[in-house]
């Protein structure tokens, strides 16, 4: 059972992060920075953004993974957490465990500081639950719950992406579905108790871990059925996936959709984007609303998002002025249609789209908000998207872009799992 502990600290604390250069495990880091431990952490490599926002928060970074490190004029560190993904030969976590340290993975972090597990909302999909995360998280703050969270992308208005809220607030989290550690294959959501569930999409992804869509599915089910009977979803309904998937859910569903005609159910909530002389957010219920609504962040695909956080908020009984107030505010997160220029005849946009479902979402946003430019897609998949299993995947995933361009890809460590590079997936 997930207890909720509440961190304080001081310089005497000591925690050291293994991976520290991932965008969530730099968040912790920096949360357990602000509250006041010692922080110090490895990788083998620090790139911005993120060498960048470790520096902003004066965190120890060593590269590299050295044993010795873990022993410092004879003290160890109270906590070390380790990134999953590291592999478990890893050099500095084998040596934790040989002095017999508390090491946690990240997940099991947050499940314990960070989750409130009596007012947990988990924000889940195969996309735009980072950008949802920090809506709701916005939302929250601005309407003064002093709610805990984690959201995987760094803001562009310097909010940290990892806090620990007030010991009776909401927490909300962004659950990803891949695995917690290469040790423990589950999804990392079914660590994070949810009460309140959001669901963005289920669309096939990871294939290396789910090698076929059904068990990709699964592991939705299962963290649906956690959602206790005095909980709530709010679910995507144009996603016919997340419509099947919640018929058993124990709790009430809310449906939301940015198009009722693509819906698979009856939505809760609609968009309306024609409306006058804002757009606006409908609940359509017994006990209607209408929430208008103005947005910094650019496409189709993040008015989504921000619907389906700002139903969720009303649903929890927050004001109507205080949705509004807050996603007029909110900025977004880097890298997830971020734009980075822009003049009259050119705008360049970074989305951290690398997956087909996502490059796919990503890409139908911006032909929403510029139906009339030329498109030009730079596109590196992530690991598990260069195997042969998720070719099927990529049909389509570019239909919205005039041009696609595949730049030399990654070099990946030597496995038995055969990786596509960039001319075999262009000739594929």
């Amino acid at each position: 059972m997930n207890v909720f502990k509440y961190l304080t600290g001081s310089m005497d604390n000591w925690v050291h992060i293994i991976g520290i250069a991932g965008v969530t495990t730099s968040g912790v880091a920096a949360m357990f920075r602000q509250l006041g431990w010692k922080v110090t952490g490895s990788d083998k490599g620090f790139y911005p953004p993120v060498s960048t926002f470790l520096a902003e928060q004066e965190i120890e970074v060593m590269p590299g993974f050295k044993p010795e490190r873990l022993t410092v004029d004879g003290r160890h560190p109270d906590l070390v957490v380790f990134q999953g993904t590291k592999g478990s030969s890893n050099k500095e976590y084998t040596e934790a465990l040989r002095l017999g340290l508390t090491v946690k993975t990240y997940p099991a972090v947050l499940q314990e500081y960070v989750i409130n597990p009596a007012r947990s909302i988990v924000v889940a999909g195969t996309y735009g639950k980072t950008t949802t995360t920090a809506a709701v998280a916005a939302i929250l703050s601005h309407a003064g719950n002093n709610p805990g969270w984690m959201f995987g992308g760094l803001s562009t208005d310097g909010t940290l992406p990892v806090m620990q809220g007030g010991k009776q607030s909401y927490s909300v989290v962004e659950g990803d579905e891949y695995l917690i550690s290469t040790d423990d294959r589950r999804s990392k959501f079914l660590l994070y108790s949810p009460v309140y569930l959001v669901l963005t999409a289920m669309q096939w992804d990871h294939p290396d871990l789910f090698p076929t869509k059904e068990s990709y599915l699964d592991a939705f089910t299962g963290l649906i059925s956690q959602v206790p009977a005095e909980g709530l979803i709010v679910a995507n309904a144009a996603d016919i996936h997340i419509v099947e998937a919640v018929k058993n859910a124990a709790c009430r569903v809310v449906f939301y959709a940015a198009d009722h005609t693509t819906a698979h159910a009856k939505p809760d909530w609609i968009l309306m984007r024609g409306s006058k002389p804002l757009p606006s957010f409908v609940r359509d219920t017994d006990s209607p609303e209408i929430i208008p609504y103005e947005r910094k962040l650019i496409g189709e695909f993040n008015e989504e998002n921000l619907l389906a956080a700002g139903a969720l908020a009303y649903e929890l009984g927050i004001r109507k002025e205080r949705i509004q107030e807050a996603i007029s505010k909110f900025s977004g997160i880097r890298r997830r249609l971020e734009v980075r220029f822009e003049n009259e005849h050119t705008v360049i946009i970074d989305d951290f789209g690398s997956s087909p479902p996502k490059a796919r979402g990503a890409l139908h946003a911006v032909r929403t908000d510029y139906p009339d430019a030329y498109i030009a897609a730079v596109f590196e998949p992530n690991t598990g998207n260069r195997v042969a299993a998720s070719l099927s995947e990529y049909k389509d995933a570019f239909a919205d872009a005039d041009a696609v361009y595949f730049p030399r890809f990654t070099r990946l460590p030597k496995s038995d799992t055969i990786h596509m590079d960039e001319s075999e997936l262009a000739e594929a």
